[in-house]
């Protein structure tokens, strides 16, 4: 009976630090997916009626950035690959961030979808739209 006894304590004790490094691997995890959600810099020039949108992807080629529209929603989708000659076993400690980055902006009526122009320099990406012109503000003059 001590032996069963012993024996169940065993079983408990590599249940629990299952359960423990589960959940350590778990939070390292959401930690490196946070890491890969590029940010977003949003700018509206009120006077011009222009909006701004910029995104650091460093590391990323203009080849492997999409920029779509979908429905009313602006979408834009990233991948920064691992060099081919990196592998793996060289490293003790690897902290650089690769892999799919994805970002959506909702675009509203009065934005004109033909005036979006998307632009990747030095690891950003700038995207610059307009209100459409009917929407636009402007002054009347009063005769």
């Amino acid at each position: 009976m001590a032996k069963t006894k012993k024996e169940l304590q065993n079983v408990e004790k590599k249940v629990e630090k299952g359960i423990v490094e589960g959940v350590k691997h778990l939070k390292e995890t959401l930690s490196n997916v946070a890491s890969h959600l590029p940010f977003a810099n949003i700018a509206h020039n009120k006077k011009a009626e222009t909006y701004t949108v910029e995104i650091d992807l460093p590391g990323v080629k203009k080849e492997d950035i999409n920029v779509s529209i979908e429905g009313d929603y602006l979408n834009v989708t990233a991948e920064r690959k691992m060099c081919e000659e990196v592998k793996r076993e060289d490293y003790y400690l690897m902290e650089s961030a690769y892999g799919k980055y994805a970002r959506s902006f909702y675009l509203s009526d009065d934005i004109d979808r033909d005036s979006i122009d998307a632009r990747f320099e030095n690891g950003r990406l700038t995207i610059k739209f307009e209100k459409v012109p009917e929407k636009k503000r402007r002054d009347i003059a009063v005769k």
